[in-house]
């Protein structure tokens, strides 16, 4: 009697399913490389952001997407699968599947370190790991179906199936263990990131570039030295999740280069600040939250008031604020008047009109040296940014830019 397809039927739909969302992941992470302001739709903010694990150093093994291994696994697997669902079973195709399955399941194990290492949840990668897991389940006990004995060709006796299972998860752990850990060395120059990050120097050296002179206004939030080789003007939203991602990044870049100024200015995505906002969808917290930084900074507290905004992004009603307000030591009688006083909020609506001319539209948009960079930047990609900047500047590059 031929052996059932049922199994094997279970595990080539698991298989498409796998590959289908390998193939969203693959494309998700490569709008993420193309577009600096494009959002997933995973993108919770907080803890659930599929961009920060898709954009991070543990989305690559050998140069390639982690989605990609998956997607070419998962094909794999259901080319495997096919011959059982034909009632056509072959014991070295169920071995390939197998191992195939194993070896996925290591790498879902790595992938849950990593997002753990992170401190993000994606949840394409997490519906990936489920697809998986079932994957594995259903393949297992196909091992049942090789032979006890030593008297079959190897690859159908039943310790080879048990052997491989086992050698292909183990293996695949390590692998992916070791590809986590050890990072690819960074682009430290100019020529490197030139030759290196091609794709990358290519799209941020297009970017249109304003006078960084007309970004600054009159009284602006500075940190960094006021003659610093590499100005980065801000333009951003206390609840705008990209920006939360932006901020610690640059608050990394400030305290460890002493050639950047970061300079704030705000652009609350909220009617009550924003006269290009109307209806709902807007953040509705972020034109209140943004006169609470205005406050703090009367006060001589605007980049604590600022970090704790940031940091606690999804309490900002008014008690929250006020407490905030006592966390970093403000004289809370002021602070309520500053808050309610229609100047505070005229001094963000300067800022937010300020966008404007400049072109804002979204947040964060950043102006390094006056370069316009719609939303966020991978991580490495600021340090990129400020050795092509250096270059830029110098006589020599100078002349010789392109």
């Amino acid at each position: 009697m031929p052996p059932s397809p049922t199994r094997h039927r279970v595990a080539l739909v698991l298989a498409l399913l796998g590959a289908g969302s390998a193939a969203y992941a693959l494309h998700v992470a490569a709008q993420l490389e193309s577009d600096s302001a494009f959002t997933s739709v995973c993108n919770l903010g907080g803890v659930v952001n599929c961009d920060v694990v898709l954009t991070s150093r543990f989305s690559r093994l050998l140069g390639a997407p982690v989605s990609a291994w998956g997607l070419a696994a998962f094909s794999a697997g259901a080319l495997l699968a096919l011959p059982g669902v034909l009632g056509r079973r072959q014991p070295f195709a169920d071995l390939l599947l197998l191992a195939l399955a194993s070896g996925s399941l290591g790498f879902a194990l790595v992938l849950g370190g990593a997002m753990t290492t992170l401190g993000s949840v994606c949840l394409i990668c997490l519906s990936i790991d489920a697809v998986i897991v079932a994957w594995f389940l259903t393949v297992l006990p196909l091992a049942r179906g090789f032979a006890p004995g030593a008297a079959a060709p190897w690859w159908r006796r039943k310790t080879a199936a048990t052997s491989t299972a086992v050698a292909a998860l183990v293996g695949a752990v390590a692998v992916g263990t070791v590809a986590a850990v050890v990072a690819p060395a960074p682009a430290l120059t100019f020529d490197d990131v030139k030759t290196r990050e091609r794709g990358f120097y290519d799209w941020y050296t297009r970017l249109p570039v304003r006078p960084p002179a007309t970004l600054v206004g009159d009284t602006p939030h500075r940190k960094g030295p006021a003659d610093a080789a590499v100005s980065i003007v801000e333009f951003s939203d206390f609840q705008c999740p990209h920006c939360a991602q932006a901020f610690h990044d640059l608050r990394e870049l400030c305290e460890s280069r002493a050639d950047v100024a970061l300079i704030f200015r705000h652009f609350p995505l909220d009617g009550a600040c924003n006269r290009t906002i109307t209806g709902p969808g807007g953040h509705a917290q972020a034109c209140l939250a943004a006169c609470a930084a205005e406050c703090a900074a009367k006060q001589g507290r605007f980049w604590q008031y600022h970090d704790v905004l940031f940091e606690n992004q999804a309490h900002l009603d008014r008690g929250s604020l006020f407490r905030y307000a006592r966390d970093v030591g403000l004289d809370l009688d002021a602070f309520r008047a500053c808050l309610d006083a229609p100047e505070t909020r005229a001094r963000v609506v300067a800022d937010v009109e300020a966008g404007h001319q400049a072109g804002v539209k979204s947040t964060p948009t950043l102006f390094i040296n006056g370069r316009t960079v719609q939303g966020a930047l991978q991580h490495q990609h600021y340090r990129y940014a400020l050795i092509i900047e250096r270059h830029l500047r110098s006589p020599r590059g100078t002349a010789g830019a392109s």
